[in-house]
């Protein structure tokens, strides 16, 4: 959708709006995670092996899908979620392990293993050191991790082992050692879902004048005077109607199938009967002065929508909530992979379902019309996000 002189006409009181919206999300809460680990969706580990004091593997060399988890690619903390494993020789006895986890340090800091030991979980089974870590695209390249067999680990070896052959301990040069060498991690390539927005950019809600919500919100009570900022979010001069608000964080996939761009500051809606509004307003509830403050306002991409943290008029704070569903498709987006910044220019944002049914009963409509009734698919206005970068 083009822009237009139209943009710079607009009210700053329909700029308002994601303040009452927020208040529709209540029933309606879920949770995004914002860490420095970046979510994985896939990635592969290569693993050498090597035969070590009673125990013998094979094969020698397996590689592990990545199935899930999260990881820093700058320093290679976090955890990879993995499938497959290996089987340990003791004597005549055979043991199927099957690796499920490696929880990694920073920098090549303590890390462990979680296998499960043919039906038996060990939580640490192995123990990691050691390693280096590169950026590699938007995931990261963590090479020769040493692994070697912990206390846990080996009393299951030795349990299952004993258990499959009675023979064994005297076959197998002895028991299996904590400590002993398990073999090396040759590599783990991540492949992240989302990854990490840093701070600094805009994301600037621009309200429609002419569009269905900001027309009807004068026939709830509100008039253009009952809008303000939440520092350090702004209220803009240019374009009129527009609010601006600084990116504090969130996580974001370069191909906009998951993440959320995490803001600061918000806004403030009050009731205030002022210009405009009708005059059963003064005697009409809720009073003069009820007041809607919406934070940390977002822009979730996997689910399309508007988010923000609300506090309802009777101080009550409410989990992340949708206010709003957001049409990508109007408008563009992109990341530059070369300076890894994320753009959003002029998506369509329009009334959800529940937002409107809430904001009915929080401020009535007072116009005596009921085509004044908030209704989904409103048209809110257009949202941006500018200068977001993506670590």
């Amino acid at each position: 959708m083009a822009r237009s002189s139209d943009k710079r006409s607009r009210c700053r009181g329909g700029a308002a709006v994601a303040a009452a919206l927020a208040l529709a999300g209540a029933l309606a809460l879920s949770g995004t995670a914002l860490a420095a680990q970046d979510e994985l969706k896939g990635g592969s580990v290569v693993i050498q092996l090597q035969n070590s004091r009673g125990m013998k593997v094979k094969p020698k060399s397996i590689t592990l899908p990545i199935s899930g988890g999260a990881v820093d690619p700058v320093d290679g903390s976090g955890t990879v979620q993995v499938k497959g494993g290996f089987k340990a020789k003791r004597g005549r006895s055979k043991v199927q392990v099957k690796i499920t986890t490696l929880t990694l340090g920073a920098n090549g800091g303590q890390g462990s293993v979680t296998a499960k030991v043919n039906k038996d979980f060990v939580a640490n089974f192995g123990s990691l050191t050691g390693g280096t870590v590169a950026r590699i695209g938007w995931g990261a390249t963590i090479s020769n991790v040493r692994a070697t067999i912990a206390g846990r680990g080996a009393k299951a070896l030795n349990r299952a082992s004993r258990r499959r052959s009675a023979s064994a301990k005297k076959s197998a040069r002895g028991k299996v050692k904590g400590g002993q060498p398990l073999g090396t991690i040759v590599s783990i390539t991540t492949d992240p879902r989302s990854v990490e927005v840093l701070r600094g950019g805009t994301m600037t809600l621009e309200t429609d004048l002419g569009g269905t919500f900001a027309s009807k919100l004068p026939q709830h009570c509100i008039s253009l005077l009952g809008v303000s900022a939440i520092p350090p979010a702004e209220m803009l001069l240019i374009p009129v109607g527009g609010f601006a608000f600084p990116v504090a964080g969130g996580s974001a996939a370069p191909d906009f199938t998951a993440g959320e761009v995490i803001t600061a500051g918000g806004q403030t809606l009050t009731k205030d009967n002022g210009l405009g509004t009708p005059g059963a307003c003064a005697s009409e509830g809720p009073p003069a002065g009820t007041e809607l403050r919406s934070a940390e306002l977002s822009v979730a991409f996997d689910l399309n929508s508007l988010r923000a943290v609300p506090t309802l008029p009777d101080g009550t704070v409410v989990p992340r909530s949708p206010l709003a569903t957001i049409d990508f498709s109007i408008g563009t987006r992109s990341v530059d992979p070369a300076t890894k910044v994320l753009t959003v220019d002029n998506a369509r944002v329009q009334l959800a379902d529940l937002a409107a049914g809430l904001l009915n009963q929080i401020f009535p409509n007072e116009s005596g019309n009921p085509s004044n009734d908030f209704a989904a698919g409103d048209l809110i206005g257009t949202i941006d996000l500018a200068d977001v970068k993506l670590r």
